[in-house]
């Protein structure tokens, strides 16, 4: 087909040149890769970051456990059970990640209409996004929380007494 081409343009205009023949089909594919580059980087660096914000999320929640550790021996030694303890860690920690998710959703939202000038919301993302996020905080405050009600009482006030 390419030669049948060739031969139609240079009966038109023989001074035409004529080069990177394709079709459109090819042009299209060809164009996609700088659009599909950027996807796969993020649907490769989405997860790691993810990963890294619940890394930090579980450090501070777990120095924060730590520092608290004589407050929960003496909670549990005056009968408290593990899991109001437990949960009072978490909704404590928590609170402060909700408020975070509400501002950057904030922030996304009013950027992605007003400067970006996006026509339509994708619901899935703007409320699927924040709420993984909430989970693996969640998550992130309720094991260093559970591991702190796990410790013996007697054997913190002893060691910080």
């Amino acid at each position: 087909m390419t030669a049948d081409l060739r031969r139609v343009v240079h009966g038109l205009d023989p001074d035409l040149p004529l080069f990177n023949i394709r079709t459109v089909v090819d042009h299209i594919e060809t164009n996609l890769v700088f659009r599909r580059v950027p996807a796969r980087l993020f649907s490769v660096l989405g997860p790691l970051l993810l990963l890294l914000a619940a890394s930090g999320i579980y450090a501070v929640v777990s120095y924060t456990a730590s520092q608290r550790s004589k407050e929960v021996a003496v909670r549990m030694a005056l009968g408290a059970t593990a899991r109001r303890v437990v949960a009072e860690f978490v909704a404590q920690n928590l609170s402060v990640a909700v408020v975070g998710a509400l501002a950057g959703w904030l922030l996304t939202f009013v950027v992605a209409l007003d400067v970006i000038g996006v026509e339509t919301i994708d619901v899935t993302v703007f409320g699927g996004v924040p709420l993984l996020l909430l989970v693996v905080a969640g998550l992130a405050c309720w094991v260093p929380a559970r591991r702190a009600t796990a410790i013996e009482p007697m054997v913190v006030l002893r060691e910080e007494g």
